[in-house]
């Protein structure tokens, strides 16, 4: 047993030190483990061979001396026998049989993180535009709709999603006459140009608001 337990830590420690070379976790698995009593330590084992309750993490801080490479991660997985790309089956449809990739693609489990902004329970759409904010322009009171983000602003300028910033933050964020010709464009052809829409701009509401305000307590702003 204590051969196994040794060969087992062993494996584990220059794995980690394979992945991530002069790595913080090393050190702290090797005192972690050694310090498990034998019927711990098997029963870590067992965790670990499941994958369901515990798993090994191995962290990798920004600007380290040392970044984890693709080059190593793979050259690990051949020396394991790990295959990243596999093919696929895809199982029969009503219009096509249960049939296997003719390439190899990525195969590997990976984290995912949702940001709260697109959870369903945070979207809500304006029923009526009737009562309107004096400040902002928006519709608000019980027809009061989801605002958009920052982080959802960063999404869609990383996709290229330009003239969707445009609609949402300025003809549906508040500005009064390009919003009312957005939605006379939409209830007459079903369908709205935003460089039809730019000839009917008046500018964003809240925008004008903020440069009153600073004004007010005597900030010049070009607002």
């Amino acid at each position: 047993m204590a051969g196994n337990r040794k060969a087992a830590t062993d494996f584990i420690l220059e794995n980690l030190e394979a992945l991530l070379p002069g790595n913080s976790d090393t050190e702290r698995y090797r005192v972690f483990l050694n310090g498990l009593s034998e019927k711990d330590f098997a029963s870590y084992m067992s965790d670990l061979r499941t994958g369901e309750k515990r798993y090994l993490t191995l962290t990798a801080p920004n600007f380290g001396s040392s970044t984890i490479s693709i080059e190593r991660n793979t050259k690990l997985a051949e020396k394991l026998g790990v295959k990243f790309f596999q093919k696929l089956w895809y199982e029969a449809t009503e219009d096509r049989p249960r049939y296997l990739t003719p390439i190899k693609y990525l195969n590997c489990m990976m984290v995912i993180r949702v940001a709260s902004q697109r959870l369903a329970k945070k979207m809500s759409i304006p029923r009526t535009q009737r009562v309107v904010n004096m400040l902002t322009g928006q519709p608000t009171g019980d027809s009061k709709g989801a605002a958009i983000s920052f982080p959802e602003l960063r999404v869609c300028a990383a996709m290229g999603l330009d003239e969707t910033m445009v609609e949402l933050m300025k003809y549906r964020g508040g500005d009064a006459r390009g919003g009312m010709a957005l939605n006379a464009s939409l209830l007459r052809t079903g369908k709205a140009n935003l460089k039809t829409l730019s000839h009917f701009a008046s500018g964003v509401t809240s925008t004008s608001t903020l440069r009153t305000y600073l004004n007010s307590i005597m900030l010049k702003a070009n607002l």
